[in-house]
């Protein structure tokens, strides 16, 4: 017997909880079975379906064929059936283990699909029933974040790094999350771990800017002043050389070129200057970068 027909269905339906002897949908229901045993999950989509259209009280079906959609990738279908099989269990004890299972299978699925945040109280329940699931907490992370629920997403997010410390994207995720919510000291923490951990992730460039501006922001306080500088200058710097025109590549060459130009830089300080006003004309730091080209020109040096 398959491990995901598991004892809990053989257990349930022998105790005449599910008796199907003589319903209609019986055969189509046996038929299932049969395919869950062979791991046959295409069998297990057309029988068990036929099942239910004929019997909908038929429904351990909506349980086996939660399972076949997980398998199939199908997560919106996956998520609604096993919540239709919690709903119609309701609160038959013999069917504890199986109600678990649909649980945490509903709403990682859910969290996969086209409707993330209905995953979050299933999730929360699997969260609270198995604490130690990674994997429940960090799909929970995701869809507690995507409905902008920032710090319990940040919880669930903080208990994945304590479950796996090597889990890169929860570090970026986390951090992504303290940096909103301007805990600078712990944001660059994290995301300096996920660049550690994935220096080219798809997040990476992403982190690089994040930890560049909290650097650039702390420098003036900072006790190594050059340092923080210097640590800005090369993250923005590598996040530019990833992401040219990216919304925040603007900001980047403007902080970019304030450093040059404190630093006297002003070949340097031109050039981002320059594509600081090609990005954003009208932006916030576009009256003050043209005073500076204008006097630069003004001086002879801006050729």
């Amino acid at each position: 017997m398959n491990k995901w027909l598991g004892t809990a269905v053989a257990t349930f339906i022998a105790s005449g909880a599910f008796a199907i002897q003589d319903q209609p949908g019986a055969a189509d229901f046996l038929a299932c079975q049969d395919a869950v045993k062979k791991n046959d999950f295409q069998a297990v989509i057309g029988s068990c379906e036929k099942a239910l259209s004929a019997n909908g009280d038929l429904y351990a079906s909506n349980y086996y064929l939660g399972y076949a959609y997980k398998a199939t990738k199908n997560y919106d279908k996956c998520a609604s059936n096993f919540q239709t099989f919690i709903t119609k269990v309701g609160g038959n004890a013999e069917a504890a283990e199986m109600v678990g299972n649909s649980t945490r299978e509903g709403g990682v699925c859910g969290a996969r699909g086209s409707s993330p945040t209905n995953a979050i109280p299933l999730l929360s329940k699997a969260a609270s029933a198995k604490p130690n699931d990674i994997e429940v907490h960090y799909w929970l992370g995701i869809t507690q974040m995507r409905a902008k629920r920032n710090g319990p997403a940040e919880q669930a997010f903080s208990k994945v790094i304590q479950l796996k410390p090597d889990m890169q994207q929860a570090y970026y995720y986390a951090g992504f999350l303290n940096f909103n919510q301007q805990d600078w000291g712990k944001a660059s923490e994290r995301l300096e771990k996920y660049l550690e951990l994935a220096p080219s992730d798809t997040f990476s460039p992403e982190a690089h800017f994040m930890v560049g501006s909290i650097s650039i922001r702390g420098a003036d306080t900072a006790e190594d002043k050059a340092a923080a500088q210097g640590k800005a200058k090369t993250h923005l710097e590598q996040f530019l050389a990833a992401k040219p025109n990216a919304p925040q590549s603007a900001q980047a060459h403007y902080i970019l070129g304030t450093l040059a130009a404190n630093g006297e830089d002003d070949a340097t300080a031109k050039g981002h200057f320059e594509k600081y006003l090609e990005l954003e004309p009208n932006g916030g730091q576009a009256e003050e970068v043209k005073q500076y080209l204008a006097d630069l020109s003004e001086a002879g040096t801006g050729g």
